[in-house]
């Protein structure tokens, strides 16, 4: 009989790593029908315990500092200016580098 290779070893190894991983457990949660669910996410179930709607919100809610600071002390913030590099700096690379002849789209 012949063995198998190390090759195809380790590829199903980490073809068993990847799918199995992945594989949810059995019985997590049951619901009767897809409108349980819908019921329970937007704020109703079976307790009788009222939906949160705009008339029952209350006047004060959690609020943190950073969503109280006005628009320009948000932006010197080093984690928005970091954001902000982040999502424009590889396309500003991609114009340099065309203006340049470097790529070609």
């Amino acid at each position: 009989m012949a063995r198998p290779s190390l090759a195809a070893v380790v590829l199903f190894a980490a073809w068993a790593t990847t799918t199995l991983s992945f594989a949810p457990a059995r019985g997590l949660a049951t619901f009767r029908s897809t409108r349980d669910v819908k019921v329970m996410l937007l704020g109703g179930d079976d307790d009788g315990k009222p939906k949160l709607t705009r008339e029952n919100e209350p006047d004060e809610y959690f609020e943190s500092s950073f969503e109280q600071k006005s628009t320009e002390e948000k932006f010197k913030d080093p984690l928005v200016i970091i954001g902000l590099v982040s999502i424009f700096f590889p396309f500003l690379l991609l114009v340099i580098f065309n203006g340049m002849g470097l790529v070609g789209i």
